[in-house]
């Protein structure tokens, strides 16, 4: 399943779910998304760095061509 598929999803279970299911997802989710905090200054650099990928103004590598560099740095 797709990422936008199952935010939907989930954003549909939300939307009709009542105070105690809502409880336990905020439960379930708040230390995941609190151990994930990014200052307003590391969002902008987020921010700027994928709008220099979207332009094509930065090079980008699949996992197996970063793999393959990895394991070269360590022979």
């Amino acid at each position: 399943m797709k990422t936008s598929d199952l935010r939907d999803e989930v954003h549909g279970y939300v939307e009709q779910a009542d105070d105690e299911v809502l409880q336990a997802i905020k439960t379930l989710v708040k230390p995941v998304i609190q151990q994930f905090h990014l200052s307003d200054e590391q969002i902008q650099e987020v921010r700027r760095r994928k709008e220099e990928h979207d332009a094509g103004l930065s090079e980008s590598f699949t996992w197996e061509e970063v793999k393959k560099r990895l394991e070269a740095k360590r022979k």
